[in-house]
């Protein structure tokens, strides 16, 4: 609510004073502001305007009032005191009938203080929709097109078949009216409008408890941000930076709400909700995929942050309660879930566990070589539940022809010097999958565009065959030397000190991270 009044305050032609910040309160006033004219003072409140927050309490409306009028204004000094005085109650709700009285006689006996003129306003939800429709919103872009995009994405946000297409048409209609011609000016309006309605979808879906929904808007939101700025080559401007820092504290927050929502799942033995072993498994694996990306977005804070240094080492401890709670993690449902078993090696990597990476390895390969042989159970190469749910219910499937799973164990197993492993393992990958394609992919930096959008790994980078060879130096030579090929692709978020990125990325779209050690 503060950092909403304060870019609202700003299209409005104000200057802030003060950053507000929780408890930051000086003599009643939570934001203060001026221009030309006035000095503005705002006393932000929540919720509706009752009894019992109008005169009741230390933090009371008329107590701040006082407060403003017996001890602020005597700090305006000189030219200042020559400026009209405007105070703004402002909250999120609206003044109960009971209450209206009491408030207009308020402010019928304090048109003046101390020589200085007062106005005394009441912003409730209805002046800032109208204020907000007004000054932060574009009226092109907030049109009735928008009003109807807007609308479905709020209406949908408690169905359990919730389509992201919902969001992401906002979203990327925001960002299809940005003019690199446009002023700062109308530059901030178009962000400010991108974010407000973004996080309009976020904040509804959070109060029906989805957040992982909240979480996805804001991926996607700086997933095309990001695009955006790499396009036009805004990505070392620091006013388009500050923006992509306001998208991240965004994400921060709600991955924050998601942790502590599923943390009692992990933590202890079957806490999942069992309805079938299929959706036990695809739920698991959302999970780690949203922990995991989240973790690894922490790891590059915590030398310097403290507080995110901590969140990072809870949410690790989390992921491995997780994964040792349910014995059916091995058993990947979805071929492209080795996407987030490689971001959970490359986040154990760069948190020093590197033991922790080779016995998951040999554990995961082992068992699902081991559910082949006895009952021809696989991660689906479709990705789709209801093919996982043949594979496990022993249905007529088609037939397994390609996996990027295991091309992608492969160059693990090589990376992490998986001789036995190897070993143990040749005659299953060159018998029982010798129909088999065991694929890779890979990118190039020229290509980097693409990514950020979906389909990418359908239509943009490279893929290969990782053939079984009868020693493992042979297997070693072949992988490192595919692996070396591409070892000097540089990208925008590595160039940019921005290496969470492709996590974001690949969570959110389902692409494959690159192999390789922290």
């Amino acid at each position: 609510m503060d950092l909403l009044l304060c870019d609202l305050l700003l299209q409005m032609g104000y200057i802030t004073d003060n950053k507000p910040e929780t408890g930051n309160r000086q003599y009643g006033v939570d934001i203060r502001a001026h221009n030309k004219w006035e000095i503005l003072l705002c006393v932000v409140k929540q919720g509706n305007l009752k009894r019992n927050n109008w005169d009741s309490g230390k933090n009371a409306v008329r107590q701040s009032l006082n407060d403003i009028k017996d001890v602020y204004i005597e700090l305006i000094k000189g030219k200042e005191r020559e400026k009209k005085l405007r105070i703004v109650v402002a909250t999120n709700g609206v003044i109960d009938e009971a209450v209206r009285p009491n408030w207009e006689g308020y402010k019928s006996q304090n048109v003046v203080w101390n020589g200085m003129e007062v106005n005394i306003e009441f912003w409730g939800i209805d002046e800032l929709v109208d204020y907000i429709q007004k000054y932060l919103f574009d009226e092109h872009i907030f049109g009735a097109e928008m009003q109807r995009l807007l609308r479905r994405a709020l209406y949908y946000t408690g169905e359990p078949d919730y389509r992201k297409g919902y969001f992401e048409c906002i979203i990327d209609s925001y960002i299809a009216q940005f003019n690199n011609k446009d002023v700062p000016k109308v530059q901030k309006k178009k962000l400010a409008g991108l974010y407000l309605a973004s996080q309009m979808v976020a904040q509804y879906a959070a109060e029906t408890g989805t957040y992982k929904i909240s979480v996805n808007v804001t991926e996607y939101l700086i997933i095309r941000y990001w695009k955006y700025m790499l396009e036009y080559n805004y990505l070392g401007k620091s006013q388009y930076v500050e923006w992509l820092h306001k998208f991240l504290f965004a994400y921060e927050k709600w991955n924050q709400k998601y942790f502590e929502e599923v943390r009692y799942c992990c933590e202890g033995k079957n806490r999942i909700p069992l309805y079938n072993p299929v959706e036990q498994r695809v739920m698991l694996y959302e999970m780690l995929g949203y922990l995991v990306s989240y973790a690894y977005y922490l790891s590059f804070q915590k030398e310097y942050n403290i507080e995110a240094q901590k969140k990072c080492r809870q949410i690790q401890d989390s992921i491995i309660s997780l994964i040792n709670n349910y014995s059916q993690y091995p058993y990947a449902p979805y071929d492209q879930h080795v996407g987030i078993i490689s971001m959970l090696y490359r986040f154990l990597g760069k948190m020093g566990r590197t033991e922790d990476i080779e016995c998951l390895l040999q554990y995961q390969c082992i068992r699902l070589a081991y559910y082949y042989i006895i009952y021809k159970k696989y991660p689906t190469a479709q990705d789709t539940f209801e093919d996982a749910i043949n594979i496990h219910m022993g249905f007529q499937t088609e037939d397994y022809l390609t996996s990027g799973f295991w091309g992608t164990m492969m160059e693990w197993i090589v990376l992490m010097e998986q001789k036995d492993l190897y070993q143990q393992l040749y005659l299953f990958l060159k018998e029982d999958l010798a129909k088999v394609t065991k694929c890779v992919w890979f990118l190039r930096a020229e290509e980097e565009a693409s990514f950020y959008d979906a389909y990418a790994m359908n239509s943009v980078g490279e893929g290969m065959s990782i053939s079984e060879e009868k020693t493992f130096e042979e297997l070693k030579e072949k992988v490192l030397f595919c692996l070396k090929q591409y070892e000097g692709e540089k990208f925008s978020f590595e160039e940019y000190s921005f290496e969470p990125l492709e996590f974001i990325v690949c969570r959110y779209y389902g692409y494959l991270v690159r192999v390789k050690k922290e």
